[in-house]
């Protein structure tokens, strides 16, 4: 598989570079993971006077989550307004708007300071409604809003061509470039004083000592900004957190768009617009489901359908899937890590608001390293909202179940002998049940299709070549390297030689 052929329009920007870890080390604070969140908690530290600081990503700058976002900076997160007041009460339901509010202006304020050049565009965002069901729940999520003093309005037109019956806008949100953003930020912490190390995964963590392969590096204070945690055993978080995929088109030739658009219904068509040399391009996203479910959907093939009838003129540019990780109740997890010590600090769990909920989590946390004080807040780690969690827990672990049990019982599809070049999935070798990838040049790619976290059965993605596990999320590419964790080891070599 052609290694650029799921690249994201972000991606072709140029990225910095930095060395790989080894060694020991100490500093006041080590951040492991280098996406948004990392980079932010690293700047936001540096302005709060802790200037010992080393930064671990597991491979590049942004690779992950970041490099594959759709890059809006929002407060407008769906229908979450109503459910917050309703499941928790108005003080919890307005701590979580005020914060996601301030992370808006805060992004505008680092890029007028640093004089960042990352195409930040304030605008609109809109979620729309197809239907009267729709209409109604957007009332009551602007009767919800308007009461955390949350500016959002009812209104009835729309750039979109889709027959929408009514829209919820949130004004003064933004949209910009996030690689350029992120980039630059990484370039600034380095300047002064960050020492930031890729290609360094971090396997373990034990008192407050980051272990990787080649190193170890003592931290007074650990912050965990690895998009899923990467010990996720105390706490349970392997129950609390669910991985879910979406998918992007970017098509050229579609009308630009003023605001960013978003259905109320899952699953449902997003809409926005993005400055590029030769004319704007129109990120178009649809489809959501869990992780290593919907395997045998062809997603792009449907959304590609989809664009052409609402923008005939258009032409796909990139296309990219995105992982995000979404909690029990629709909340982030920011705070103190409590089953790691009070000096270890979470930030996970974003549920596809990443910008906002980053930046939430750089002020939260570098408040609480700098400043102490207690963390129970709406998005602590430690809050005990079960009445919201446990219905998605249930589900969720019966579905783990579900999973293990058909995983280990599905039957081999086929011989090796019967993949064709450019096909994959499970197959007998020698009696036993293998995964395995023949590619277009006809080697053949033969692995324990089991995945090393919790060893659940793991199911073949035709469409991107991928190794997924349906019970929590990590993939793996065709030959068994580790692309998302929670899993941190490679699938084991299985088959002939």
């Amino acid at each position: 598989m052609d290694e650029t052929e799921f690249m994201s329009l972000w991606q072709t920007e140029k990225r910095p570079e930095f060395p790989r870890f080894r060694g020991d080390e100490t500093a006041q604070a080590v951040v492991v993971g280098g996406g948004i969140c990392g980079l932010l908690c690293a700047y936001e530290l540096l302005q709060n006077g802790v200037k010992d600081i080393v930064l671990l990503e597991a491979r590049k700058i942004c690779g992950g989550a970041t490099g594959h976002t759709t890059g809006k900076i929002t407060s407008q997160h769906g229908l979450i307004y109503r459910k917050l007041t309703d499941g928790l009460g108005r003080e919890r339901a307005e701590e979580y708007a005020r914060r996601n509010e301030e992370a808006i202006g805060r992004f505008r304020k680092i890029v007028e300071t640093e004089k960042i050049d990352c195409d930040f565009i304030p605008c609109s965002a809109y979620l729309y409604a197809l239907t009267d069901d729709g209409v109604r729940r957007l009332e009551a999520e602007a009767d919800a809003a308007q009461h955390l003093s949350v500016d959002a309005r009812i209104v009835h037109d729309c750039e979109i061509p889709l027959p929408v019956r009514a829209a919820l806008c949130f004004p003064n949100q933004a949209r910009f470039h996030p690689l350029k953003f992120a980039y630059r930020l990484a370039e600034i912490l380095r300047e002064r004083g960050v020492r930031i190390f890729e290609d360094s995964l971090a396997i373990a963590l034990e008192d407050n000592t980051v272990v990787t392969r080649e190193g170890r590096v003592y931290g007074k204070n650990v912050v965990l900004c690895t998009h899923y945690p990467f010990t996720n055993f105390k706490g349970m978080y392997y129950t609390r957190i669910v991985q879910s995929r979406s998918y992007v088109l970017a098509l050229e030739n579609a009308r630009k768009l003023d605001g960013m658009y978003l259905d109320c219904e899952q699953g449902g068509c997003s809409f926005r617009s993005q400055p590029r040399e030769g004319g704007d391009i129109l990120l178009f996203s649809m489809f959501d489901h869990k992780t290593g479910h919907e395997t045998g959907t062809p997603h792009y093939r449907r959304m590609e359908e989809e664009a052409k009838k609402l923008y005939p003129e258009s032409a796909v540019r990139f296309r990219w899937s995105a992982q995000d990780c979404m909690t029990n109740d629709g909340i982030p997890y920011i705070g103190r890590y409590r089953q790691q010590g009070n000096s270890v600090y979470l930030a996970s769990g974003f549920n596809k608001w990443g910008m906002t909920g980053s930046m939430a989590a750089a002020d939260l946390i570098s408040g609480l390293i700098v400043s102490g004080g207690d963390d129970c807040t709406v998005f602590s780690p430690s809050r005990s909202d079960f009445s919201m969690q446990a219905p998605v827990m249930f589900r969720e672990i019966g579905d783990v179940v579900a999973n293990f049990t058909k995983g280990y019982l599905e039957p081999p599809g086929r011989s090796l002998s019967e993949l064709k070049n450019g096909e994959g999935g499970l197959a007998e070798y020698q009696g036993a049940k293998i995964g395995a990838y023949r590619d277009e040049e006809g080697a053949l790619h033969g692995v324990n299709p089991v995945c090393p976290h919790m060893h659940c059965p793991l199911r073949w993605n035709p469409e991107e070549c991928t190794w997924d596990c349906p019970c929590h999320g990590s993939r793996f590419d065709e030959t068994g390297k580790v692309m998302e964790n929670p899993a941190s080891r490679p699938l084991e070599q299985r088959g002939p030689d």
